[in-house]
């Protein structure tokens, strides 16, 4: 199986009402590790639900860019801490871009490798699509591989809708980018909803009507994640996986801050 160079983290979820940093001790002293006790907010996400919920109910974007902005800063303590809360999905977006660079660049052996292997089945585009997510973002049980593997799957889906002729082996920069666009959008709002709660399976809500909120909300912010990528890009067309990865957590840190910037 090919490296992406992404993956979901494992790390353990913030409790609603404490969490802890460890600090280690200086090298050579012996001294017992002393824990940092960070004790956040009371209710940190209240005014984020308040302000989704009322966005589930009327649809009114302004309401959701306030409740993302206060995820964002009181719910997870700025933009900065949010986008590292989010490391394994930017990770896992730079893998992805690189991954299908190296496939139609020939430019990774084990890569290439996993191609041929692939193209001597005859794959179909959908098994061509399966088969990205299954080697980027397999089965691991966690909520953050599980997002990982939703984002990337819906991604590729979006992406093929938008373009049916897409050969997701011999991709373009501007796909490639396009496809980011689409899995980091999707990664923000399932963070959001894990973190903040599921207000479109409410029993309270008309189905329908969950599903159509649901979208628009994803709609939004991938289109505000487009913005900010759309603008990094412009700066530094065409970035080593170095820059790439700093590049996405820049991306990621500016969308929160359009969000808190309407506070």
């Amino acid at each position: 199986m090919p490296d992406a160079g992404g993956g979901a983290s494992g790390a353990s979820l913030p409790d609603e009402s404490s969490e802890t940093a460890d600090e280690s001790p200086e090298e050579g002293q012996g001294k017992p590790k002393e824990v940092k006790l960070v004790v956040a907010p009371p209710r940190r996400f209240a005014a984020a639900r308040r302000n989704i919920g009322a966005f589930v109910r009327y649809g009114d974007t302004a309401v959701l860019a306030r409740g993302i902005g206060h995820y964002s800063r009181t719910g997870m303590g700025g933009a900065a801490a949010a986008t590292s809360r989010m490391r394994a999905s930017t990770s896992a977006g730079v893998g992805l871009v690189s991954f299908l660079q190296a496939a139609r660049d020939g430019t990774d052996a084990r890569v290439a490798s996993w191609v041929q292997d692939l193209l001597a089945r005859n794959p179909s585009s959908d098994d061509v699509a399966d088969s990205i997510v299954q080697a980027l973002a397999p089965p691991g049980g966690s909520a953050d591989e599980e997002s990982l593997r939703d984002s990337m799957a819906l991604a590729i889906s979006e992406l093929i809708l938008l373009q049916p002729d897409i050969e997701l082996l011999h991709m373009s920069d501007t796909d490639t980018w396009t496809l980011l666009q689409l899995f980091l959008g999707h990664e923000v709002c399932n963070r959001l909803e894990f973190d903040v709660g599921q207000f479109f399976e409410s029993s309270r809500l008309d189905p329908e009507l969950g599903v159509k909120r649901e979208l628009e909300m994803r709609d939004f912010v991938k289109n505000e994640v487009g913005v900010q990528l759309g603008a990094l890009r412009e700066k530094m067309p065409n970035p080593t996986k170095q820059q790439l990865d700093a590049l996405v957590q820049d991306a990621v840190r500016m969308t929160f801050e359009v969000y808190e910037g309407v506070l």
